[in-house]
């Protein structure tokens, strides 16, 4: 199934498809090849490189995604094909066609009735602590804490879609 991503957030270049490349790339396998080959063919498309290509090295990787997925399709051992620009004449398959490795459940709670002093944030009902929750949050490509709660502004619940063996438990 088609993950598509943005290459922006608040009008910002979010870095995503590098960020994803730099956590399949420190991951197992030998990808170098792929990873140029992805690059060359994204070039050939678009007449530039990855806007976030000549910062590579000080990006933290993205190792999942966040997705509402109201009818649970989301499972895991599916193929996951990672796209920019879905359903445009511009639609870019910027990676190698990846495994679901897990999903897991993600909660966003802003009643504070469990947190008086904020979001309540849960991974498969369990409730993330301070170091817990700013992990996830920099392996979902957000830079801190507070931009991945701009984003996320509201009550939210959905799936963190792995394709990497890391999970929150």
């Amino acid at each position: 199934m088609k993950l598509s991503f943005d290459t922006t957030m608040n009008d910002e270049p979010n870095y995503f498809l590098e960020k994803i490349w730099k956590g399949l790339l420190d991951g197992p396998g030998n990808l170098d090849e792929s990873y140029y080959n992805y690059l060359e063919r994204y070039i050939a498309k678009f007449g530039q490189s990855w806007e976030g290509e000549k910062f590579s090295e000080f990006l933290q990787p993205k190792l999942h995604t966040i997705r509402r997925d109201l009818d649970n399709e989301w499972v895991a051992g599916m193929e996951i094909q990672l796209v920019i620009n879905l359903n445009t004449p511009d639609e870019f398959q910027f990676a190698p066609t990846l495994k679901c490795q897990s999903v897991q459940r993600i909660q966003i709670d802003y009643s504070k009735l469990i947190n008086p002093f904020g979001p309540a944030i849960f991974v498969d009902y369990q409730l993330l602590d301070k170091p817990s929750l700013s992990g996830m949050v920099r392996n979902d490509g957000f830079h801190s804490v507070r931009d991945f709660l701009r984003y996320f502004n509201d009550d939210f619940t959905g799936n963190l879609i792995h394709w990497t063996p890391l999970s929150y438990d």
